[in-house]
């Protein structure tokens, strides 16, 4: 099955696979790019029916066989990221510039302690999935649904997402790999951007994720302890200058992007 929508009568997803779940209407825990930081996974709270994983699992963080043992056993709707394919495949994550050493190194280091099965699971993730709950559809994927692993499209691409919206033909379109929250409402369809659970990138170290629920989204924050993930980055068997890069976007919240990395990131998002 290509990138298209096979079907709207049911459940579809990017490997042609059911999910699990029901026709009921759940509340719903949006989340994405965890990116091995199991701290701000299991801090998680626990106030909804159903959790959707929209990407990026693994890389940067010193926990990415726990990060996939949790999804795994208590996720309903996971997609695939560009470091989960770029992890499962040893290929490029093709990210900003800011990250690449940073995504290098760390992506040596995640492949040398998962286990097959673990890198099996990233492998066999779809690039969407289309979901029914109730009466709202959704459409699910990392990036955007004409190139779900890598594009960058932030909240103000107005333009960008009405295409995308239209390829989507969904009530609502969730998606990551920003790292940055946002809801967009485009004639009666609906773009959600959660943020990230390991990775914030909105000037916070907070975690973001959303809740949906009977067709209302909050976007939501917590706090979880980020020095004990700092600490375990100290530990990992990469350079000073990444552990200082990694532990400085947690602790922040912010990334520092030269002039040339902006253009890069600029360039990436239409």
């Amino acid at each position: 099955m290509g990138n298209g929508i096979a079907s709207r009568n049911g459940e579809q997803s990017g490997a042609g696979r059911r999910p699990r779940g029901s026709a009921s209407t759940p509340r719903i825990a949006l989340i994405s790019d965890i990116h091995g930081n199991f701290e701000a996974l299991k801090a998680l709270p626990r106030d909804y029916d159903e959790l959707w994983v929209l990407g990026d699992l693994v890389n940067y963080g010193p926990q990415p066989a726990e990060v996939i043992e949790f999804v795994s056993k208590n996720a309903s709707v996971v997609v695939r990221g560009n470091h989960d394919d770029a992890v499962a495949f040893d290929r490029d994550p093709r990210c900003s510039l800011a990250f690449r050493e940073a995504a290098e190194e760390t992506r040596r280091f995640t492949a040398s302690v998962l286990k097959n099965e673990h890198k099996d699971y990233l492998a066999d993730l779809p690039h969407y999935r289309w979901v029914r709950r109730g009466r709202w559809t959704f459409y699910n994927c990392h990036a955007v649904p004409s190139d779900p692993l890598h594009a960058y499209c932030g909240e103000d691409h107005r333009a960008r997402w009405r295409k995308e919206l239209a390829t989507a033909g969904s009530d609502f379109l969730c998606v990551g790999h920003t790292h940055l929250r946002f809801v967009i409402h485009e004639g009666g369809q609906f773009v959600v951007n959660p943020g990230s659970i390991g990775q914030p990138k909105s000037g916070s170290p907070e975690a973001s994720y959303a809740i949906w629920e009977n067709g209302l989204i909050t976007l939501r924050k917590y706090e979880y302890p980020v020095e004990k993930t700092v600490a375990r980055i100290r530990a990992m068997p990469v350079s000073a200058s990444t552990q200082e890069f990694l532990a400085k976007v947690l602790r922040t919240g912010t990334v520092a992007m030269t002039e040339r990395e902006a253009k890069h990131v600029e360039d990436h998002s239409s």
